[in-house]
């Protein structure tokens, strides 16, 4: 897996108020980048902007040397975006729900029903999403991460809803993905120390 994400000059506004301008940063395959700062910093904002969801932004994302903005076609293909929303569907089952994105991306059944067991879901699996509890519902989202292969992922608050029995999944699924050459952006408010794998930092504001 080869990959490089360059952010060059990104600026970008709400309300016509600057939450942040001028950054420009590398990553290469392997690394893991923190997004940090206060809230109402522009983290999220930074993270959609990376995830192709906001569009209204100055500067330029380059992924692998090319504009994302004029090559999106292969670029969505190589990005896995997770944001605040649990993106499910409340009335499908948490196998189905899988099912669906698992077909998505050339996964099969039996790694969808894998990805369920890994998470701790195995009894959970044929229940309604909207039956589950916040964390249950935060892991059936997650259990994507077992089996993707994109090289890009973009995790908006992965831990948020989990306790400590979900956190040892979703942190083999990041060595993982960093072992074999992917890059991971995220933010989180548990704090680094907890997930205990290399990264670097980029702050937002004046955090």
């Amino acid at each position: 897996m080869s990959a490089h994400l360059q952010l060059q000059d990104i600026g970008c506004e709400k309300g016509q108020q600057p939450l942040f301008s001028g950054l420009d940063y590398s990553l290469a395959k392997g690394e893991l980048l923190h997004v940090a700062g206060e809230n109402g910093s522009g983290k999220t904002t930074l993270l959609r902007i990376l995830a192709g969801v906001n569009r209204d932004y100055s500067g330029n994302v380059l992924w692998n040397g090319e504009n994302i903005r004029t090559h999106w076609p292969v670029y969505a293909q190589d990005i896995l975006y997770i944001g605040h929303q649990p993106a499910i569907k409340a009335q499908l089952t948490a196998r189905e729900n899988l099912l669906w994105y698992a077909h998505c991306v050339g996964a099969t059944a039996t790694q969808a029903s894998a990805a369920l067991s890994d998470m701790g879901l195995r009894n959970k699996a044929d229940i309604p999403c909207h039956q589950l509890s916040a964390g249950q519902q935060r892991r059936v989202v997650l259990a994507r991460l077992i089996f993707s292969q994109q090289a890009l992922w973009i995790l908006d608050e992965p831990l948020t809803a989990l306790d400590a029995k979900g956190f040892e999944p979703i942190l083999q699924c990041l060595r993982n993905h960093l072992q074999r050459g992917g890059i991971t952006v995220m933010t989180t408010h548990h704090g680094m120390e907890k997930i205990n794998l290399p990264h670097r930092q980029l702050l937002l504001g004046d955090a």
